[in-house]
Parts: C-alpha cells; sequence; structure tokens
C-alpha cells in the first residue's frame, strides 16, 4: 500500500496517514539523481524532499547523512535508508518492503551524533492530537548490551512535532522552527536497555527546554533540556491503564519484566530475539492553552500502555501564535551517536519499521473499548 490518506470510524480516529512501504518503488538514500547543484561535493543532497528530489511516494521529505555509504565512497556498505525488494526479509512477515535504517559507528574525537536517516510526513492542517504505530524489527547484528569502555550508544527512532512552515523542517532549537516536540530514542548503556523519552517546549522554537518540575507526574527527574531516560522496571510503576503497573512480557525468559529497580533489563527481553517484531504505539495532545499543564503524552509497546503522562504544558508564553501550533511532523528514523566500534571496522548496523499508521486520535481498543466498526474505505489517494 503506497502512503494512504483515508478516513475511518470516530471510535478510532481518523486515519491521516499510512504506509505499508510494499507499493513503493525501490529507493534509498544515496541516488545519484537526488545529488543536485545545491551539494557541491557531487553527494547526494542531506535534505531531499518531495518538491524538488525523488523520494518515497506520499512522503514530504528524507534527510540522510551516512558515514559508511556507497555515496560515500564504501560499495560494501549500506545508505542509510533503503526501501527495497531485495530487503524482503526485513519486512513484517518475511515478503514485501520495509523501511531499513542502517547507522553506523563512527568515532569523530568528539561529541558527535554520526549517521543520519529521517523520513518525514507533513500534515499543513495540523491537528491537536495525534496517534501514531509502527512495527520495529532490530537486525541480528544489532549491539543488544552495553560494551565496557565505550559511550552508551543511542539512536532516535522516532519523533512528532509541530513546523511553523517556515524554514526547514529541520531546524530546532531554540530559534528554529519547531517545537513543541517528542521524542522517542533506543538507548543502551552500562544499566541496560533504556525507554528514552525527550521533551521540548514551543511555540516553534520559543521555550525549548524543559527543566525538573515543569511537567509533573514523572518516573524521575528530566536532565539536559527535556530528557527522560527511564528503565523498564521501577519506572513503568503505575504508568498502566488507570495508574496500574504495566504488564510488560520479559520475551526471554517468559512471564512479565521484573519490578526490580536494581535489575538490568537487556535489550532481547523487551524487544525479543532474532527476527522479532514489537508494536510500538504514541498518542500526544497539546496543553488547551498556553502554559496549562494538561498536555499528554502515552506510550504502548505490543498494545501495552507503559507510559501515561497528562500535565505537560507543551506551549507555553503568550504570543499570539501560540493557539496555532498543532501537531503536524511525524518521522520514523534519527539520527544515531554510535561511538561503540573502532572505525577500522566500518561498522554498520540496521533496523526495519514497517505498517506506519497516523491517527487523530486513540484507537479505541486500546481504551480498554472494542472497536465498534471497520475503517470506511479511503477517500482519497495521495502519490507524489
Amino acid at each position: 500500500m503506497i502512503a494512504l490518506v483515508a478516513s475511518s470510524g470516530i471510535a478510532n480516529g481518523e486515519i491521516l496517514f499510512q504506509d505499508s512501504f510494499d507499493g513503493q518503488p525501490d529507493w534509498h538514500s544515496g541516488l545519484e539523481v537526488n545529488a543536485t547543484s545545491a551539494n557541491p561535493a557531487g553527494k547526494p543532497d542531506r535534505e531531499q524532499r518531495a518538491s524538488t528530489h525523488k523520494i518515497p511516494a506520499g512522503w514530504f521529505s528524507v534527510r540522510q547523512d551516512p558515514v559508511w555509504a556507497p555515496s560515500t565512497g564504501h560499495p560494501d556498505r549500506h545508505e542509510t535508508i533503503e526501501i527495497l525488494a531485495k530487503n524482503s526479509s526485513k519486512a513484517r512477515g518475511g515478503n514485501g518492503k520495509s523501511f531499513v535504517s542502517w547507522r553506523d559507528s563512527y568515532d569523530a574525537g568528539w561529541n558527535y551524533w554520526g549517521s543520519e536517516s529521517m523520513l518525514v510526513q507533513y500534515l499543513p492542517e495540523g491537528h491537536d492530537s495525534l496517534y501514531v504505530e509502527f512495527w520495529i524489527r532490530f537486525g541480528d547484528n544489532w549491539t543488544r548490551e552495553y560494551v565496557s569502555g565505550t559511550p552508551a550508544a543511542a539512536s532516535k527512532l522516532f519523533r512528532v512535532s509541530s513546523w511553523s512552515g517556515d524554514g526547514s523542517e529541520y531546524q530546532a532549537f531554540g530559534g528554529g522552527e519547531l517545537g513543541p516536540i517528542f521524542l522517542w530514542d533506543h538507548t543502551i548503556n552500562s544499566y541496560g536497555v533504556r525507554n528514552a523519552l525527550a521533551f521540548r517546549g514551543g511555540p516553534h522554537g520559543d521555550n525549548y527546554g524543559f527543566s525538573t518540575g515543569d511537567i509533573s507526574g514523572l518516573p524521575r527527574q528530566l536532565v539536559g533540556i527535556g530528557d527522560l531516560n527511564m528503565n523498564f522496571t521501577a519506572d513503568l510503576s503505575g504508568m498502566g491503564p488507570n495508574g496500574s503497573d504495566p504488564e510488560l512480557e520479559d520475551r526471554v525468559n517468559g512471564g512479565l519484566l521484573s519490578r526490580d529497580p536494581y535489575v538490568n533489563i537487556s535489550h532481547d527481553q523487551v524487544y525479543g530475539r532474532g527476527g522479532s517484531w514489537t508494536k510500538l504505539a504514541f498518542y500526544v495532545k497539546m496543553n488547551s492553552s498556553p502554559g496549562a499543564k494538561d498536555g499528554i503524552m502515552r506510550q504502548w509497546i505490543n498494545g501495552e500502555q507503559v507510559f501515561n503522562v497528562t500535565s505537560i504544558p507543551w506551549i507555553r508564553g503568550s504570543t499570539s501564535e501560540d493557539v496555532n501550533a498543532k501537531w503536524n511532523l511525524v518521522a520514523i528514523g534519527g539520527n544515531d551517536f554510535f561511538q561503540t566500534y573502532d572505525n577500522s571496522e566500518r561498522r554498520e548496523e540496521w533496523y526495519s519499521i514497517d505498517d506506519f499508521v497516523i491517527r487523530s486520535d486513540i484507537p479505541s481498543d486500546l481504551m480498554g473499548e472494542p472497536i465498534a466498526s471497520p475503517p470506511a474505505p479511503p477517500t482519497s489517494i495521495e502519490i507524489n
């Protein structure tokens, strides 16, 4: 199915966009046709947009930046994004296509976020709330444990944000045109795999950072400018429906994950081994007015709610722009802080995302209610 825009029953929220990637033409982020005069180095442009470049059908833009790839002089490696028939074994069900991202281990001698792979959808009408779900699988050679003596490995895998429509949709930080922003990272450090969430305020580059105390009800303190680096044990407490404790499956040992805060949870316990797929889902809702602490962020893993906070002042300040900030930008992939292996190895690892869906609200089955009716047929299909 190629980038479908459809309507569905109100009980499940409107389907705004979905892509199984199976109907996409073969594509990768290093195409020579995307090396324009804007990039004098002769390499494919870092930012590629549907209006000016060849990118996956129905999507808005791409941002790519490999270290080890054919486009950078390494023909035996991969571009950072692939949607290819030859990768059918990396698609859900073992056939068809998926979004495959390759991250590269590279130590530049400083705090460097190296390889990057973002596929972005823009919803110009904007929405007060968005629900996004997708399935993810990590490759067999994915670094599943912390390697002693090296920096913690982190990859940004998903984000949803508000973009003003001016400037670049990739220009974040204070003074940029993005905000609020929510991000989900895959992080492994000496304490095991982490559920790493990041919160950034708005509107559109203003009030960018969050500090501890700005958001109540979090399981631990924020660090930096709004990062929440949680474990999969005690930090899940009370995050299930109606304040219950989530019952997240231990996919290595069976049963449920330990609640002992002194136990380190491994990657495989959460995401499984080998060809295992994991369903991720996220929901964000804007606060009701600038400064109001009633914005929402919820997260599910394989249908189990693992995070629920309803006190986020996503938009702060009092400018006339505040009321116009809506969720309108969603992206899979991101940049990687990955310096685990010596540069001489030219190490690359992949993860795959499939069956991507954006809705305007949470499906009824995740709200504890049966789905009342099947979705209505599509009202339009957009292929760029």
